[in-house]
């Protein structure tokens, strides 16, 4: 790695099944001083940080089996749900730490009207307003660093999934992305240049791209496995995701130098992987999907398969 100080930088929460149960955890970025934050035995999953590092909100069926937003402070105590729909998911908080941007599932009774759009609420859970009128397969929301705009992925218009930007308030859509086959898991670097996310760069993988925030310069950063929910370092030089088939089948958290494309592993090998992971800098510069990158970690590939 090129950047090894920086890269190295801050902690990582992610989700890990390694104690026979999708919890969340969170590590150093060197992958050292692993924690368990959550112990629940439903699944916890897509973990974010606040801007404050302070809590991280996160996805969990806790609720009698509905997928839904809560929050929790960053040493596992006073878990709050937030949202009461079937299916809520990718919650990315904005700078300021005052709104978390999320995807919903529409019309969850009727499978032939299922749609998802994104929600942006209070970060208490109030005030929920859905600023895109047109829902259109709308997920994972990713706030802009100065919170004005915010960056997801839509099929709204050809029925490929590309990637988008918009204002905050839902005005002035714009797509940046005319790829082959889809584009998911947008996330704003910190300094505001670039959005990283998922693509592909053959008919079967998903791989790590990079674009200029106006849509221009776009590139692949990684071309094996399966890669997915990029999340940027503090110094915007360096990409964490979780991705497979380079020590085997089993998920794996890495982290991808934007400069060379050098690929390190930080997460500790063992059967049922880690995966979705997010990144803070408790000394200043933020990385989750909130405000400066929000990604949301993670597309519930995890819940789809176990709710992953």
């Amino acid at each position: 790695m090129s950047h090894g100080t920086a890269a190295n930088r801050g902690q990582i929460a992610f989700v890990s099944v390694r104690d026979g149960n999708p919890d969340i955890y969170v590590m150093d970025a060197d992958g050292k001083h692993r924690r368990r934050v959550t112990t629940h035995s439903a699944e916890d999953l897509n973990p974010s940080w606040s801007p404050d590092g302070k809590k991280i909100a996160f996805v969990s069926n806790r609720n009698g089996g509905n997928i839904q937003i809560w929050v929790i402070d960053a040493d596992g105590k006073n878990p709050i749900r937030l949202t009461d729909g079937v299916w809520d998911q990718h919650p990315a908080w904005s700078p300021d730490g005052k709104r978390i941007a999320y995807d919903v599932l529409l019309n969850p009774w009727d499978a032939d009207k299922w749609n998802r759009t994104i929600y942006v609420m209070d970060s208490d859970g109030r005030n929920n307003r859905q600023p895109i009128k047109e829902p259109a397969y709308d997920t994972h929301p990713s706030w802009s660093p100065n919170g004005r705009k915010i960056t997801f992925s839509s099929s709204i218009e050809d029925g490929n999934v590309e990637i988008y930007v918009m204002e905050a308030d839902g005005r002035n859509q714009k797509r940046l992305t005319y790829n082959f086959g889809d584009n998911r898991y947008p996330t704003w670097s910190p300094d505001g240049r670039y959005i990283a996310y998922i693509g592909h760069w053959d008919i079967v993988s998903w791989n790590i791209h990079v674009i200029d925030s106006d849509g221009k310069n776009q590139r692949i950063l990684t071309k094996k496995g399966w890669d997915q929910d990029p999340t940027w370092s503090p110094d915007s030089e360096s990409i964490a995701f979780s991705g497979t088939d380079r020590v085997g089948p089993v998920w794996g958290i890495y982290i991808v130098d934007v400069g060379s494309g050098a690929v390190k592993m930080i997460s500790e090998i063992h059967r049922d992987g880690d995966y979705q992971p997010d990144w803070f800098d408790p000394g200043g510069l933020a990385i989750s999907p909130a405000g400066s990158r929000v990604t949301m970690w993670g597309s519930l590939k995890a819940i789809a398969s176990n709710l992953r």
